[in-house]
């Protein structure tokens, strides 16, 4: 998904989404939240190897885009 999709999906700018996507990215850097980031990891890696296997429009589930 690009930044300009996530930002018509939210009614936002894609400016605004990329200071949201930097300020996450920096919160998740942080040591205490290693684990945090690694179960995106893990998730992101599962939908993407969903989306694959069945095409982009069952993997979205998991987002709750049903």
């Amino acid at each position: 998904m690009t930044l300009n999709q996530i930002a018509q999906i939210l009614g936002l700018s894609t400016e605004r989404v990329r200071q949201i996507e930097r300020s996450a990215i920096a919160k998740l850097s942080h040591p205490r939240n290693c684990k945090k980031w690694e179960e995106i990891k893990e998730t992101m890696a599962m939908i993407q190897r969903d989306e694959a296997r069945r095409g982009a429009g069952e993997a979205r589930s998991y987002l709750g885009e049903d």
